[in-house]
């Protein structure tokens, strides 16, 4: 006879007797000899499961360390997936593919996939440490300019985590010229020269391991015995636009001294926040090329006594805001008298900027953050050519339409090719009265 005594309410999991794990009862002991229950009536109690197939995790990226190599993230599928997805560090975003951020360097992160408590998968990832993977150093001043016959300048790089910098005079392999952040090259100058400077990681656990590039730091070469003066004017087709407007640069260079100038370069940073027009590159001299959003214009000679030589191009504004950009002579075989080519200081004669403005839309309600470099002291602002002060500090909110314009210690907008910001009225702003909440819901026959 065989009876389930044991079994509760149908539900094999509460069976005093049931491991839920295995699916497995009790052992039980016959006694042949014994009497009564033990000898005649065999309980049998049986359990039944699903079995729990265990998911698998597929990391889809190698894990990324970030920028400063504090941290990594890493990007995994999961396949046949049980339920919930959870990780033990970092920040889980996605849905199956999934990201985690933020995991510190080196450490390892457990990820989860779970139905039930006795059903789940759990997969580790082992974690890199970045201070294996160095980044590129940043160079304080990636070109440098120097007189013929002086001694070299001190070339100056920065890397993040546990690095220091290894210089050398070839972009691939060479001898080892110096360590560390600061370089002072030996010798005098007599041409223009390029250094590299590669990071190699000091974690003790992988002394080997550098960065998989080497950043050149360029020293450009000036006969300072024969000067010249070159001056550098840029000029912008209009300074108010609107979305899909295209704008009109044009960059003009001339040579103020009685001296020849040669192998002259400018380059000329155009706002990322703008679109440069393919193919509208128009020099008068020379040729003009366009890496990211950099632009080099390599012009070549420029005679004496007012020889000029001019550059064109178009931008498409693509959104509101003020759009800068800069153009500056950065190189010359020849020392120039009063400014010195690709030190980026404001104020000398071979720099200039301009911008053009895309007004801002604004419905009731909102406000604008608008905020101006932190080296300016003393912003105060003022809208619609009013002398009335509306605002103070480097970082304000405006929520009225109007033209705005600052004045600080140091600079004043909208002069010195600074732009106002604009803001006018939302054209597709929702009344009060008309924007009100409500659900909609089906409701089945």
């Amino acid at each position: 006879m065989i009876s389930s005594q044991q079994n509760l309410g149908g539900d094999d999991t509460k069976d005093s007797d049931f491991n839920p794990t295995t699916g497995l009862s009790q052992v039980v002991t016959i006694n042949a000899l014994g009497t009564g229950i033990a000898k005649d009536n065999l309980t049998v109690d049986a359990g039944l499961i699903v079995p729990c197939v265990k998911s698998s995790v597929i990391v889809t990226e190698a894990p990324l360390c970030s920028q400063d190599v504090q941290t990594y993230s890493i990007k995994f599928t999961v396949n046949n997936k049980l339920g919930i997805v959870k990780v033990n560090k970092g920040t889980l975003t996605g849905n199956n593919p999934y990201t985690v951020t933020g995991i510190p360097s080196g450490a390892s992160v457990i990820i989860t996939d779970s139905l039930s408590a006795i059903c789940k998968s759990d997969t580790t990832i082992v974690g890199p440490n970045c201070n294996c993977n160095p980044p590129v150093p940043v160079l304080l001043a990636p070109s440098m300019t120097a007189c013929i016959g002086d001694t070299f300048p001190t070339l100056k790089a920065a890397v993040v985590g546990l690095a220091t910098v290894e210089w050398f005079s070839q972009q691939t392999g060479g001898t080892l010229l110096s360590t560390g952040l600061n370089y002072k090259p030996t010798g005098t100058v007599t041409g223009s020269t390029v250094f590299y400077a590669q990071a190699r990681s000091t974690d003790p656990s992988c002394p080997t391991a550098i960065s998989t590039s080497r950043v050149p730091a360029n020293i450009n070469a000036q006969n300072c015995v024969d000067t010249i003066d070159l001056a550098l004017k840029k000029s912008i087709s209009a300074k108010i636009a609107r979305v899909g407007d295209v704008l009109t640069y044009t960059v003009k260079v001339w040579n103020q001294w009685s001296k020849n100038a040669t192998g002259v370069e400018v380059t000329d940073s155009i706002a990322t926040t703008a679109q440069f027009v393919s193919g509208s590159f128009a020099p008068s001299r020379g040729s003009a090329t366009i890496s990211g959003n950099v632009i080099k214009w390599n012009i070549g000679n420029i005679n004496a006594n007012g020889d000029t030589v001019t550059l064109s191009y178009q931008v498409r504004a693509t959104q509101a805001g003020i759009h800068l950009n800069t153009a500056e002579i950065s190189k010359t075989n020849e020392k120039d008298r009063d400014s010195t080519p690709g030190n980026g200081k404001g104020g000398e004669d071979d720099i200039d900027q301009q911008c053009f403005t895309v007004p801002f839309e604004l419905c009731a309600g909102q406000k604008l953050e608008v905020g101006v470099p932190a080296n300016l002291t003393n912003v105060q602002w003022f809208r619609n050519g009013g002398t009335t002060v509306v605002a103070t500090g480097n970082v304000v909110l405006f929520s009225e339409d109007g033209v705005y314009t600052f004045t600080a210690t140091n600079q004043t907008c909208p002069s010195n090719g600074c732009c106002p910001v604009i803001i006018e009225p939302g054209t597709n702003c929702c009344p009060a009265e008309v924007c009100v909440p409500f659900t909609v819901r089906k409701i089945k026959k």
